[in-house]
């Protein structure tokens, strides 16, 4: 019996199923399917928990005419996952449900089913979904490695020795520390060691540290148990523990605070950390790959990062070139960028006199600002060859360049309004539309438009 009962627990299915409504529970209705195991929510952060802690690829919505606009709220805050999962919706048969959220359904479902269930059938159709859910992660799997060659090198000198210095990287678990401006491509580069390494099947956990408020930073980091601090009503693994048996990417080090450098220290020193309000170490197996645009020995200088803690992280290190360094590569770019950024109702070429201004542009904001503008041009452009005014690039003499302050951080929120603004009415104010053409999600979508002060 225990043989059997252990073989059954191996071979069930996590199954995400929302439900705010008294009226539906598939407890009343759920026959004895082992291989499925439904995991409840009933709000958001239960939902979040349930992710955090088991592995779901696909998730049922219980969908009534009350609740409907809950749901696909929800739905839209956890789109935003790394796996992003696979939805099932599950109305009353005496509903004008489908009729009502036909204009988005596919937006948010794959498919969906009546009550009554019918037991056989959903069975079927989870396993559809369990099954296309598997194939896109092997491809995600196949595409990580297949971005791992020749995506973002360029023939250059520069750009062939950091692949070389990439690989080798990849060849060993010891921790890297990554340099280079803002744009320059640390982090696909730590992704890049990550999917050649030995640990690409376990996760790649991305912190930015500049990103996050000084106040959540520790708890985001390290985790807290319940009760640690006013509002901790669950426990809450941290990011270094999420990264156990894969690479956790700490973006922009040099902006931590010195009070949490000395914890970092300590859990490079001991690989254990404890959770803020816990009493006990927990053991945690991750690589470490750093990543800052600041100068750390000059940070060290002026009292702003630990001595003790840069000597510690910086045993493997690389510097990423600028683009304006290896310009020989922008062209090889620039077409990439195009091939992936074009859609099949619109492909276009660059102009001569625009490929010159890719040239000769200084290009601050290095390569992701090159994408930024080539995605920009793909919007904008009304005919099949893009313009210098596409681009949105302007070449300034080289006697006015002193004159000039480049506010690094306004320039891209400029470029982002624009491609928001110009997708919108492109698309009639559909937002899921405007969404789809940038391919990017739409809650990521209204994030943006909450960045960029945008009024609907």
């Amino acid at each position: 019996m225990s043989d059997s009962r252990t073989v059954t627990a191996h071979m069930e299915r996590h199954v995400l199923v929302l439900n705010f409504t008294q009226g539906i529970d598939l407890n009343d209705y759920q026959p004895n399917l082992n291989q499925w195991h439904f995991l409840y929510a009933d709000s958001l952060v239960r939902a979040q928990h349930i992710l955090q802690h088991d592995n779901c690829d696909i998730a049922i919505a219980l969908i009534t005419t009350a609740n409907q606009l809950l749901v696909l709220k929800v739905i839209e805050q956890l789109a935003d996952r790394p796996k992003p999962l696979l939805w099932l919706a599950i109305l009353p048969a005496d509903s004008d449900l489908f009729n009502n959220l036909k204009f988005c359904f596919t937006d948010y479902f794959v498919d969906y089913h009546h009550l009554p269930v019918d037991w056989s059938r959903l069975n079927h159709t989870l396993g559809h979904l369990y099954g296309i859910a598997k194939l896109k992660t092997s491809t995600r799997h196949e595409i990580n490695r297949a971005y791992s060659h020749d995506i973002f090198f360029g023939p250059s000198d520069e750009m062939q020795q950091l692949k070389a210095s990439l690989h080798r990287i990849a060849k060993t678990d010891e921790t890297v520390l990554i340099s280079g401006e803002t744009g320059t491509g640390k982090g696909l580069s730590a992704q890049y060691i990550h999917n050649l390494s030995d640990r690409q099947k376990g996760p790649f956990v991305t912190v930015n540290c500049a990103a996050l408020p000084p106040t959540l930073i520790h708890s985001e980091l390290f985790g807290h148990e319940k009760g640690a601090f006013t509002g901790a009503n669950k426990q809450y693994k941290g990011r270094i523990e999420r990264a156990h048996k894969g690479t956790l990417f700490l973006d922009e080090i040099g902006d931590l605070p010195l009070e949490l450098q000395v914890n970092l220290l300590q859990f490079l020193e001991e690989r254990r950390i404890e959770r803020l309000g816990g009493n006990h170490a927990i053991k945690v197996d991750c690589r470490i790959i750093f990543a800052t645009h600041v100068n750390l020995e000059h940070a060290v200088e002026e009292g702003l990062f630990r001595e003790d803690l840069y000597y510690r992280i910086n045993i493997l290190q690389i510097d990423i070139p600028s683009l304006r360094n290896h310009k020989t590569d922008i062209e090889l770019l620039a077409n990439a960028f195009l091939k992936k950024l074009s859609t099949d109702k619109h492909s276009a070429q660059f102009s001569d006199e625009a490929l010159n201004t890719l040239k000769q542009y200084t290009w601050p904001g290095n390569i992701r600002e090159l994408k930024n503008r080539i995605q920009r041009a793909v919007i904008m452009t009304e005919s099949k060859f893009i313009t210098v005014d596409d681009l949105g690039i302007k070449i300034t003499n080289a006697t006015d360049e002193p004159t000039q302050i480049i506010d690094l951080a306004q320039h891209r929120l400029e470029i982002d309004t624009e491609l928001i603004l110009s997708a919108i009415k492109r698309n009639n104010y559909n937002i899921s539309a405007a969404a789809r053409e940038l391919n990017i999600s739409r809650a990521t979508f209204y994030r943006m438009i909450k960045k960029c002060k945008i009024e609907l």
